[in-house]
This record gives C-alpha cells, structure tokens and sequence, in this order.
C-alpha cells in the first residue's frame, strides 16, 4: 500500500487507528464515587486539612502521552517507508527486460546479483516472458530479443560469470534498440557505479518501461587503481566507493603462482575513496613479486599485475677502484646512473651471484681468478647479464668473460703526443638496443680499449665511434649476455658518464641483458596469462589478440585485449582493469523508479523508530506514575522521573559490552578467537581466506568420515590451546579446507588424519596440493595405524588416496634433526602409540636445493596417531586414550608444538650459536650427568613445564 511518499507493509494493521478515541475515552474516565459511611472514629479528623487531593480527571499530558505511544506503536506495527522517489508497482502488460551488469564491478557481490536477477519473473504470470540484456560488451552476447519461459531464465543467468573488463551501457541500449523489443517492465541489476554513463543510462530505461532497480555496489575496497616502486619497495593504490567509515584491508604480494612474499595494510579514513598500502620487502624478494591483490575480493579490479617493464631491476656492482675518495670513483657514476630504474647492490661477487641479480656490473676488473671467474661464467650460461667497463687494469690484461678479443693496452685519442682528435659516439647499429638514441655531438671520447679484429666483431658492435671503432660490444653466452663498454665508467676517459645518454644506455644494456628489448615500437604483444572476471588467472581464449607495442599505453581493456600479461619484444607487459579507474557511486536514480537493493538506502524504513519511540514513552509514563505514587527512593519526585528518563534513554542507546569489549580467548579453554589480535573493520561477513590471512590457523583436509574428521578437528584444537599457553604463537580457531576451492596458500601447515576408507582426493586437489607445497606450505600426514607405514617405506595407502602427490624421497627424521630441538629437546615422537618413526624429506645430495624455505620438510608423515593424542573436549580435557599414559600425552603435546616451531621459525636452531645453550640444557656444558626427569618437572595446569 502506498500513500503519497510512505509505503505500508502490513498496512492492516493501521485499523488499529481506529481504536485511538475508545482509548482516550478510557483513558479519560474517572472511576465511580465511592460509597459515603459515617464512622464515630472519623470526628477526630474533622479539624485536618488534606496537603494533597486526588485530581478529578487524568492529566491532559498523561492522557496525551498515552494516546502518543499507541498511536505510534500501531503504526510502527504497519512497517511504514517513507520513499519519496518509488511508485507503485503495476501489473506487467507485455514481456519483461532484465537488464545485467556484468562487468569487473560486478564480481564482488555477483553471487547475490545473480540471484536477483533469476528471480526477476517471480510473481508474474506464469506465460510472461523474459529477455535478458548484459551490459558488457561481447562479440557473441546474448541477443536482447530472444525469449526467455520462467524456467529457462534461471538457468541462464546461472550459467553467466563477470567479464573482466568494465560494461559500455550506451553499447547495450544500441543492441536494444537493434533488436526491436517492447518490455511490459525493465528489472535492472546494477553494480550501482559508474554515474556518468549510469544516469543517461537509466533515463532511457525509464522512458521505455516502468523500471525497477536493483543496485549491488561492492562494499570494500572495488580495485587497485596504481602502482608505485623505488629501490625502498612498492606501493599500491586503493580505490573504494562507499566513503562513511573507517576501514582497514590488507594487500598481499604474490609471485605468478600464488606464493606469498609479503602482506600490507591499506587503512581508508572516513570520507576518502582512496588509501596506500605500502611493502617494505627487500629488493631480492620485490624481484619475485608478479601481482598484488586485495585479500579477499573478488574481481578483476582487485589484482594488479606486475610486468617486467615496471619493475624496478636488481644490480650488483663490482668495482676494481680502491680509490679513498669514493666521490671520484667510477663506481659512483655508475650508482648514480642506475638510481632511478634500479635497486643496487655492492659486494663481493661471490655473494653477488649467490644473490642472483638481474645484472652484475663491474668497473675496471682485468681478470678474475680462475674459480671466480668459472662460477661468473655458469652465472651468465645460466641467464645472468655481466656488464664489464674498461680501464687500466682491463687494457692490461682481461681474462675469457668479454664478448670479444681486447688487444693489450689502450688507445689514446688527442691529447699532446697524437696526432689524432678525440672521437665523438658515431651511429648506433639498426639491430643495436641502442637503436634510436641521440648522441650530443660534444661528447668526445678521449680513450679506449681496442678490440682484435674478428669476422664476428660486426655483428656484436652495439655502439661506434665516429671512425668506425667499437665502442660497446656485447655477445651471447649460453642463455646470458656479456657486454663491454670499451672506456671507463668514469669521466677519465670519455664524458659520456656526464650525459643522460648514459643512463639510458645502462637501462637498456640491462634489459638487453635479460633478453629484452627497449625499443619495442614495431613489435606486438601477445596475450601469456589473462584474468577472468574474479580476478583469477587463466589462459586466453581464442578471443584474446595481439597488440600493437605503439598501441599498448592507450590499450583499454576489452573482450579481444582482456586484462593480464602480455609478452613480447621487451618482456612482459601489463593491462590493468584498475589502472587510473574511477570508482564512484551512483546516487541520482530517476524519480520514476522502484529502487530495490542497496538504492533503498535513499527510502528511510520508519517502523523500527516508531515502535521504539512508543516502548520509550510507555517507560517514561511508567516512571511519572511511579513518582507520582512515591514509590522512587530518591528525593524530589521531579527529580525522578527526570532521572529514570535519563536512564531509559542511556539502556537504549549504549552498545551492548559484547560489542566494547573485544573477544579473548580463556587461557584454561580451548576457545580461540576468531579474530584474535586483529584490530579492522570490515562490512559483512570475511571469508575463510580472509580469517587466515589475518590470524595463523591451523588447517585440516576432510576424509568424509565423520568420527575421523572430529577427532583431527579436536586435534588441531587441543595443538593450538597447547601453542597458546606455552608459546607466542596464538593461533585461531582450526579450518576446514577444500582442496579444490579454497586458498592454500594462507596455511602454513595443513594437516590430513587417513580413515581406512578415505576417498581418494580429485586431480584437481592433488594439482594444487603440489602447488602448495611446491610454494613453501607443509603437509602432515597421519596415517593413524600405529602399523608398518612408519616403520618401512611403504605408503601404500597414501598412494591411493593421494595419487599423483609429488611427495620427494623421504627419510625417518634423523636423531639430530632440529625437529628435536625447535622449541622443547626430544629424543623421539611418540603420539597415542609409542615407539613409532616419523618420516620427513630426505636430506640427501641435491635435495635441499628443492626444499622449502629454511629447508623444512615440504612432507611430514607419521602413523602413531598424534592427532587423537592432542585431541581435547571443549572444556580441555583429552578425549582419547595413550598408551603411554600422561607422560606420553605430555610428550606428544612436546612434540606438536616442536613441529609447529619447525614449521615457522625452520632450521635456526641448527645455526652453531645455539650450541652452548642445547649443551647446557642437556647437561653437558658442566660436569656430571644429566638428571633428567620428567616426574622432576613442576605440573601447572596445562600439565607443561613452567
């Protein structure tokens, strides 16, 4: 029902009304007079003056109070909104358009919008057609005249996914138009942004048919709209729509297969669209990083891809200067040169290359010692760039690390005892990287090293001087690059270190170096990796094409040229759908429209106020009638109702303490908080992901079978109430993952407990298994038979269940492992069963390499059982049984808690430092024996050590 701008959802209840003047009537009525009787006794009170009378009538702003409160209760009760700009909703005359958005926007609430929109024909007639109109634009899009039956439109629209690329609304109203349709009714789901293009948008809708909208703007943060870096680090810029809180949300640093290299957070302050999240990561881990991505958003927008041509290099420098005045060396010019485009790194080339930058520069260096000189040259087969500056020492002798043959000393150009004049840079080859670049004509070069003439010589020349004499030469070696400036960095021989030239020259000698060109202009990229609508990393379709180099800075992101990594003549190259996006909301809906969704925030729902408007003047008219009773122990009947008034209003408006008092978990239960420690604000409900990343949890793999599920849930539960009494880890409350869907990644130990009759897992979920571990996570496997598996190497079951699992060759762990020593000294693992063998990854030749961060084991497995020896109830007591009694319990719950440590902190403990501290703790810094005894050991409550 509907009466001029309020709209009434239980409108039957405003017959109440009715009853308002019977209530005042009531209200009003004096009771009956009482009944007069003559007592002897009353003559004592004859000569008494009454100091209060009873009122004939009930008070006029009582009875006004009253009838307030009544009046506001019943029509609190018919769910009143006051919506000045709806209409009501007529019947439906012809087929209905339903109109989608589906573009990047549209990811973060698309599970609901989709929803919305297959239910866009409920209540009509069951004959009443639908079409369905998507926004963002396709070469093959849905055909807006195409009828769609009650049944088929749900099944359509549940069959669409978001593009990644944004809508073109006037491109939807043309393919409208083209298609002839007349709607009885438009429904359009909007993701409620974009006014400039939304506002003519929904006019024209307006004027075609009575239209209802939906709108669905993302909630957080919608994308990544920049991104900045320096040697120092990066930063990334967010853009939100909705401006009226505080919020914090958090970025996480990625490489291209989802490893983790750091996180950072992004803290928007009321009123701003925009906030920085910053990473300070050193330059050898920001090399790694391929993407940036807002934990726990959706969409394309909320990824940004980092190509080869943004990041910023890593440079080693070598210098054979050991001049005092390092102001003067040529080791400074070059540093200075690289600043702008480079992270630097000086030290010892050894170190260097263990370091793996992208290109080693070494200035003045004659020749190396033979190993040295045999590890820079695998460095560069291997796909290092060595860049090599003459100078004294190099004209006297150079050693097989230069592209081409030097002849011995120097040649001098001009000076007193030449007669030549010194040499300006000439031209630069056509297929030189140099190619295009502009030589001021005063540079002059005044001495060089020669190079011996080669039938080769020619093709390796990047840089000439005017009589035709090299003066870069670069060649190939293995899959790296050897490149030789024929003059020193420094001015002592040319001025070219004085010139912006040469910074160019260095920019485009390193990219070279790795195998990319800078001068890209007729060259095409072609799409290596693209992003779905979710934000999601997948290959292109055959609807991806090229893209002209020339063309890439203006590039928009469509169907043929989606978002992604694009890789061509000078690397990879990146389309962002976030780059320089402006995110704002539409608020402007025409007048005309029934606005449903996230649009009703411009309607004020008035019941909720009413109704508490009337329990608070039925409060206050309870407290006047206490006071006026005298029944309020306080002092001044005014001062009472004042005072109770004050109190009503303080219960109603003050937060309950459960939401002042953030949530802790009982040192003595196995609660833990679901956000614990955790200072954000986020809208809504977070996403397991998004827990994970925020607070450490242990993680768990679902058998099926219910019993074995329970007791690996009380397992990990039991672990983490033992990690937070005893450690500084306070891990959250366990998850459940699925393999198959849910991030990984954010786990740092998954654990799997095998019932005889596991399923096997999917192809699907061992691929990301093998992902996750390959990326730095660990699996632990109980097999819980306290049997064979631990005591030989066969893992038959495993190998059923976990078919196609890249598990490396594994070893019982070995008695001085530092699984014996991360956090508690152990001389075995017991867990329900005793006496039983742990495997971990072996340690053999070659197998570190391929290890895990700090070498931890990527797979640990074990059969005795440990989950059920963790395992508490809710109140923390052990639900299973040990063969080995409390003592046992006692050192399996040592155990975990090792294996924890193990896995997060990895393999310091080996580290010689600690070696005094293991000693003594064993008793063997000191005379005498070690009189260890765990019955020795002070019980606290938690039945650990104190």
């Amino acid at each position: 029902m509907m009466l001029g701008p309020f709209l009434f959802g239980a409108p039957l209840a405003l017959i109440g009304l009715i009853a308002l003047p019977v209530i005042w009537y009531i209200l009003r009525a004096t009771p009956p007079a009482p009944k007069e009787a003559d007592l002897p006794s009353l003559r004592l009170l004859d000569d008494y003056t009454a100091q209060e009378e009873e009122p004939a009538r009930t008070p006029w702003w009582i009875l006004l109070l009253r009838l307030v409160a009544a009046a506001a209760a019943i029509i609190g009760l018919s769910q009143p909104v006051y919506a000045p700009g709806a209409s009501p909703a007529s019947e439906t005359s012809g087929p209905v358009l339903v109109v989608l958005d589906n573009g990047w926007t549209s990811a973060a609430r698309w599970s609901e919008m989709r929803t919305v929109a297959a239910s866009a024909l409920d209540g009509e007639a069951r004959n009443t057609p639908a079409h369905l109109l998507l926004t963002a634009p396709r070469t093959l899009n849905i055909d807006p005249a195409e009828r769609l039956s009650k049944t088929e439109l749900p099944q359509r629209v549940n069959s669409l996914d978001p593009v990644s690329w944004d809508v073109d609304r006037a491109n939807a109203l043309e393919r409208l138009d083209a298609s002839g349709l007349q709607p009885g009714r438009i429904f359009w789901i909007t993701d409620g942004l974009t006014p400039d293009t939304a506002i003519p948008f929904a006019r024209d809708l307006a004027a075609r048919a009575p239209l209802s909208i939906y709108a669905a703007p993302p909630r957080g943060p919608v994308a990544i709209t920049g991104l900045s870096s320096d040697a120092e680090g990066a930063s990334v810029e967010l853009t939100r729509a909705a401006l009226a809180s505080d919020a914090t949300y958090f970025v996480s640093a990625l490489t291209l297969d989802g490893a983790a290299i750091g996180t950072a957070q992004a803290a928007f302050t009321e009123g701003n669209a925009t906030a920085l999240a910053s990473f300070d990561i050193p330059a050898a881990a920001l090399a790694r990083v391929a993407r940036f991505q807002i934990t726990g958003a959706d969409g394309a927008g909320a990824v940004w891809l980092w190509d080869s041509s943004a990041r910023s290099r890593r440079v080693g420098l070598v210098s054979g200067d050991a001049t005092a005045q390092p102001l003067l060396s040529d080791m400074h010019y070059v540093r200075k040169a690289l600043e702008p485009f480079a992270s630097i790194t000086e030290g010892d080339i050894v170190d260097l290359i263990a370091a793996n930058p992208d290109a080693i520069i070494m200035t003045d260096i004659g020749r190396l010692s033979p190993d040295v000189e045999a590890d820079v040259a695998a460095w560069v087969e291997k796909g290092g760039a060595l860049i090599r500056f003459a100078g004294p020492r190099m004209a006297a002798q150079s050693d097989s690390l230069v592209p081409t043959p030097l002849r011995r000393s120097s040649r001098a150009i001009g000076g007193a005892l030449t007669w030549e004049e010194p040499q300006s840079i000439g031209s630069f080859p056509d297929g030189s990287p140099f190619a295009g670049l502009s030589a001021p004509e005063d540079l002059k070069i005044r001495q060089q090293v020669l190079a011996r003439p080669d039938p080769e010589l020619a093709n390796r020349t990047w840089a000439r001087l005017t009589d035709g004499s090299p003066l870069v030469t670069a060649a190939t070696r293995g899959q790296g690059m050897l490149v030789l400036f024929h003059v020193t960095a420094g001015p002592d021989w040319s001025d070219v270190s004085y010139s912006g030239l040469f910074v160019e020259m260095l920019r485009r000698a390193i990219a070279a170096g790795r195998g990319e060109a800078v001068a890209d202009a007729e060259g095409t990229y072609s799409p290596d990796i693209v992003l779905n609508g979710y934000g999601r990393l997948v290959s292109p379709d055959s609807s991806a094409s090229p893209v002209a180099a020339a063309d890439f800075a203006d590039i928009t992101p469509s169907e043929a040229n989606p978002p992604g990594l694009y890789r061509g003549p000078a690397g990879t190259r990146a389309i962002n759908a976030g780059d320089g996006a402006t995110i704002r909301l539409m608020t402007d809906w025409p007048a005309s429209a029934r606005l449903l969704g996230d649009a009703e925030a411009r309607s004020l729902r008035l019941g909720g106020p009413l109704l508490g408007l009337a329990g608070l003047l039925l409060a206050i008219d309870l407290i006047v009638a206490l006071a006026i009773a005298g029944r309020l122990p306080l002092p001044g009947r005014a001062s009472q109702a004042v005072i109770g008034v004050l109190a009503s209003l303080g219960v109603m408006a003050a937060p309950s303490a459960d939401a002042q008092q953030p949530y802790r978990p009982s040192p003595y239960g196995y609660g833990i908080s679901p956000g614990y420690g955790a200072d954000i604000n986020v809208k809504g409900e977070i996403d397991k992901a998004t827990e994970a990343a925020l607070d450490m949890r242990l993680a768990y793999i679902p058998t099926g079978d219910a019993s074995v599920d329970r007791a690996t849930l009380a397992g990990l539960r039991g672990l983490s109430l033992m990690l937070y009494r005893r450690t500084s880890v306070e891990p959250a409350e366990p998850h459940e993952v699925n393999p198959e869907t849910d991030a990984l990644d954010v786990y740092p130990v998954i654990f799997i407990g095998l019932s005889d009759a596991a399923a096997p897992l999917s192809a699907d979920a061992v691929r990301r298994l093998n992902d996750y571990l390959r990326n730095g996570g660990a699996l632990f496997i109980d097999t819980r038979r306290g049997g064979d598996a631990a005591s030989t190497n066969n893992f038959a079951d495993l190998e059923r269940v976990l078919s196609g699992l890249d598990s490396p060759p594994l070893e019982p762990v070995p008695n001085d492992h530092v699984l014996t020593r991360s956090f508690y000294l152990l001389d075995g693992f017991p867990g329900r069963y005793e006496n039983r063998r742990l495997w971990i990854e072996s340690s053999g030749i070659g197998e570190k390499t391929e290890r895990r961060g700090d070498g931890v084991s990527r797979l640990i497995i074990g059969d005795a059982d440990y989950l059920a020896a963790w395992a508490v109830d809710e109140r923390g007591r052990p639900i299973y049984s040990v063969d080995g009694g409390d003592e046992q319990r006692e050192m399996a719950r040592r155990f975990g808690i090792n294996l924890i440590m193990y896995v997060l902190t990895g393999n310091y403990k080996e580290d010689q430092v600690h070696i005094p501290a293991l000693l003594e703790r064993l008793g063997q810094g000191d005379e005498g024996e070690d009189d260890f005894n765990i019955e020795d050991i002070p019980r606290i409550q938690d039945g650990g050590p104190q």
